[in-house]
């Protein structure tokens, strides 16, 4: 019987009922032991997958540094723009070439620019005022968008690169839109990273190229800093942008 059409509602009686109550074990909601409860342990490709990942109850947590003792502390830790800008001078790319994923893209930039041409000094302050930038935005992003009711809580550095949140929750919908804007603010903020990146209208396509190429080898600097991961794939973003544009530009003639 079509409802929409004839505008006769079908009598519950006629509606088949379930043969069992119970339940899928992958249909049970997030915050509650599928063994509590009406559900079964499903053995479909659905239910194994279900039962193979693991999300946390809870995200991980910070305690925010407060007072002039708790900035200076926090400073020290993360080694201050001069530690930052000193670990880049120092850094050597020779353990870096054992990666066969950085000699494929090295292999590529070199076909444009020298990738053994060190950047300046006020390149390297660019860069490390950049980065520092990223980091502190990135980490705010991830504070502003967590869905735990903890004050001390954020989301990880990988949550805010895929756009994502692994925390369970009651609230399917809230931890929805909470994803929306956690992709918003970090897709506003990788843009402005990109741009600066890219440089101004002085810039050419190879200084954009060796800039962002730069900014790739400061990332791999940094190490398990926070932010330095994802502030790589920024950074090669740009490199394969400003390749794209070298191409394109010599097409043209």
């Amino acid at each position: 019987m079509d409802y929409p059409k004839s505008g006769q509602p079908v009598p519950l009686k006629e509606i088949p009922k379930l043969k069992n109550k119970n339940k899928p074990d992958w249909n049970a909601p997030e915050t509650m032991n599928s063994a509590q409860g009406n559900y079964y342990e499903s053995r479909r490709a659905i239910g194994r997958l279900f039962r193979a990942i693991d999300l946390p109850v809870e995200q991980q947590r910070f305690r925010p540094d407060s007072g002039r003792r708790g900035r200076q502390d926090q400073n020290n830790r993360n080694g201050g723009l001069d530690d930052l800008e000193d670990t880049f001078s120092q850094f050597s790319l020779d353990s870096a070439r054992e990666d066969i994923f950085f000699v494929i893209v090295e292999a590529r930039v070199r076909e444009y620019v020298d990738t053994n041409a060190y950047p300046d000094d006020d390149e390297v302050a660019f860069l490390t005022q950049l980065f520092s930038r990223y980091a502190s935005e990135l980490r705010a992003i991830c504070m502003a968008n967590t869905i735990s009711y903890s004050r001390s809580a954020q989301l990880s550095e990988e949550e805010a690169v895929i756009g994502t949140i692994a925390q369970k929750t009651s609230q399917p919908r809230k931890r929805k839109d909470a994803m929306a804007k956690l992709r918003e603010a970090t897709d506003v903020l990788v843009r402005s990273i990109r741009e600066e990146l890219a440089g101004d209208d002085t810039f050419t396509f190879d200084d954009a190229l060796k800039r962002a190429w730069a900014a790739w080898e400061f990332s791999i600097s940094q190490g398990a800093v926070w932010g330095a991961q994802s502030f790589k794939w920024v950074a090669l973003g740009s490199i394969f942008e400003a390749i794209r544009e070298i191409e394109q530009d010599e097409s043209v003639f």
